[in-house]
Parts: structure tokens; C-alpha cells; sequence
């Protein structure tokens, strides 16, 4: 890893946290809406960079670890989770746990074969 690869990492991180914030701003009434929705785009979009930049690990490296860890929030997730859960909501606790867990994969899983599919494997 290089320095400038380094660099790439904590801008993307911090482009994706910005976006990050102003979709929360956006959804000042629906905070728990808003972390899913991140939490749900960054999963299919690091399945679909990890797939499509299979051989290019500085670029995946920016891009997923980088973007996609800055766009997504498994803290305030967390902190969602239990604050519904204090109000004495369980129902909602467990709707937001298991679309957040849940659709998290299946996210990550269509975008791998969406990136699989826009760039085929090399052959051996």
C-alpha cells in the first residue's frame, strides 16, 4: 500500500461520510430510514466494486474500503437497534435489525453478481 493509495482511502472515506450526513440531514424525521438506506447502497455498491475491480486492488481498496466504509454506519445502526428498543418497540428493533443484517447480504450479493456480470473473470 502506498502512501497515495493511503490518501485515496481516507478521501473516499470522507466523501462517503459526507454523504452519509446529508442523507441523514435529508431525513431528519426518519434518522433509522436513513441509516438502513446507507447501510443497504453501500453493501450492493462494495459487492459490485469488489466483483468488477477484482484485479485492481489499490482501486478496490479506495473505492470499498474507502467510499463504502465511509457511506456506511454499523454504529448508528447499533445505537438505532437499542434506542428502539428502550421505547419499548421490539418490533421495530427487529425490522430495522433484520432488514439492516439481512438485506445487507442480500445487497452485497446482487452487487457482486451485478459486477461479475459487467466484468466476466479472466481466464486462467
Amino acid at each position: 500500500m502506498t502512501p497515495l493509495e493511503l490518501l485515496g482511502i481516507a478521501l473516499a472515506g470522507g466523501a462517503g461520510a459526507v454523504v452519509r450526513f446529508l442523507t441523514g440531514a435529508l431525513a431528519r424525521e426518519r434518522p433509522v430510514r436513513a441509516t438502513i438506506a446507507v447501510n443497504l447502497v453501500a453493501s450492493l455498491l462494495a459487492g459490485l466494486l469488489t466483483s468488477a475491480l477484482v484485479h485492481d486492488s489499490a482501486w478496490r481498496a479506495i473505492l470499498v474500503t474507502g467510499f463504502c466504509g465511509g457511506l456506511s454506519t454499523y454504529s448508528a445502526f447499533a445505537v438505532h437497534g437499542v434506542e428502539q428498543l428502550e421505547r419499548r418497540r421490539g418490533g421495530h428493533a427487529l425490522a430495522t435489525i433484520a432488514v439492516t443484517v439481512v438485506g445487507g447480504a442480500i445487497a452485497a450479493s446482487v452487487g457482486l453478481l451485478l459486477g461479475a456480470t459487467i466484468v466476466p473473470a479472466m481466464p486462467a
